[in-house]
């Protein structure tokens, strides 16, 4: 387990849970820019809750995903 954690890391550069979270953030970014609303897809992203999902969009892209919503 270790090993396949370290081969990733070496392969990506980053470690599993952050490249995790950038995807999920990549893909409500899109979302958000066809028009879904944040509320209707932090759940479905994997996200625990919205204030978990607003944080790390926040942290991110540097506003928050209602300001892509509409």
């Amino acid at each position: 387990m270790i090993e396949t954690l370290r081969y990733f890391e070496k392969i990506f550069s980053t470690a599993p849970r952050k490249w995790l979270l950038e995807k999920r953030l990549q893909e409500a970014h899109c979302l958000l820019e066809k028009g879904k609303k944040a509320t209707d897809i932090y759940l479905d992203l994997g996200f625990e809750d919205f204030f978990h999902f607003s944080f790390a969009f926040k942290k991110q892209y540097g506003l928050p995903p209602s300001r892509l919503s509409t």
